[in-house]
This record gives C-alpha cells, structure tokens and sequence, in this order.
C-alpha cells in the first residue's frame, strides 16, 4: 500500500492533469468542444523525484488510473537521462538542449541571480508560433531575478506555481533549511 505522502504526492500530480490542457484553438474550443482539432492536445508532466515503480503502468502496487488512461492513449517518455537536480533538467525539458549547451548545470536557487537564458528558444514558445495556447502549473525554477527570466515571458499565457523549488503544496511555504520554513513572496 502507498504510504500517506506517496498518495499525498500523487493527488498533487493529479491537479496538474486537469488544468494543463492547450489546444491550438485555445481552451474555449476545448470547452464548447465544437469541432475536431486540427492539431493535438499536449499535455507535459514533470514530476521531480517521482520512481520508476511510483505509476502503475509500470506494475507499481501504487494505484494511478487517471495518469494510467493518460498513458495509454499517449506517448510516454521513459528512456531518458535527466540530471541529479531539477533546474538543469528542467532547462533541457524546456530548451532540446543538453545541459552543457543551457548554462544551467546546478540549482538555480533563490539567491542566484540568473536563469535560462533568454537566447534560447523554449518549447513553449514553439507551440505559441504553432498557434497553441500554453498554460504552466507547478514548479518553474529557471530563473526569476530578472522579469524576461519568468514563464509569461518565456512563452507560457499563463502560470500557476512558483518560480523555485522545495515549497510544500498546501501551505505554499519554502524550506530554506531542514525544520525551517519562510514564506517566499515574489513579485515582479
């Protein structure tokens, strides 16, 4: 059985999977459902430290139905490398490049002033030049000192997170140490 934080994680996952949908017709298509699209739907998931065995497509005791159906009738990118940390990879995810060719190759943290560089074209604005909607839920984490270093500028309509990591999801609180949380307010 899945231990109160796996389930807690997983529930957290979930969230993101209702809210992330784009469609090159934008999300009022997607409501009235009026035709067929002409392009896919494209729903991307990172989730930061979850297992090979944490999905149930993988023959995990974990139970996860609702990412299971998204799976079955998608892609799923499995034999991959990422990095050890989260802003390097996320700065491939987001890039197509390797770490070497973003300049990301540590954490990005709250107190370094840098982010993805802005030369590098990401993935979301891609699709807006394919003429798709994007939407960013959860965790960005590649840079936010500079306002051209955040995800409207980076090519998302919208974003609903936070710019660093290790922020809890229900009290929105960051653990700077172990046992110490502050409130990270960020404005821009």
């Amino acid at each position: 059985m899945a231990t109160p934080v796996v389930m807690s994680a997983l529930k957290c996952l979930l969230i993101p999977v209702l809210c992330l949908l784009t469609h090159p017709n934008g999300i009022s298509h997607v409501a009235a459902a009026v035709a067929p699209p002409t392009q896919p739907h494209i729903l991307f998931i990172v989730a930061d430290d979850l297992g090979w065995n944490d999905v149930g497509w993988h023959g995990s005791e974990i139970r996860t139905p609702h990412l299971d159906e998204l799976a079955k009738s998608g892609v799923i990118l499995d034999h991959s490398y990422v990095q050890p940390i989260c802003s390097p990879t996320r700065s491939s995810i987001m890039s197509g490049k390797f770490v070497s060719h973003t300049g990301i190759q540590s954490l990005i943290s709250a107190t370094k002033p840098c982010g993805l560089p802005t030369n590098i074209t990401t993935i979301a604005q891609q699709l807006k030049g394919l003429g798709y909607d994007t939407h960013a839920i959860g965790k960005w984490h590649q840079g936010y000192c500079k306002e051209e270093y955040t995800p409207s500028k980076r090519g998302f309509d919208t974003f609903y997170g936070y710019y660093t990591g290790a922020e809890e999801y229900f009290t929105h609180l960051r653990s700077d140490t172990v046992g110490t949380y502050c409130a990270c307010v960020c404005r821009l």
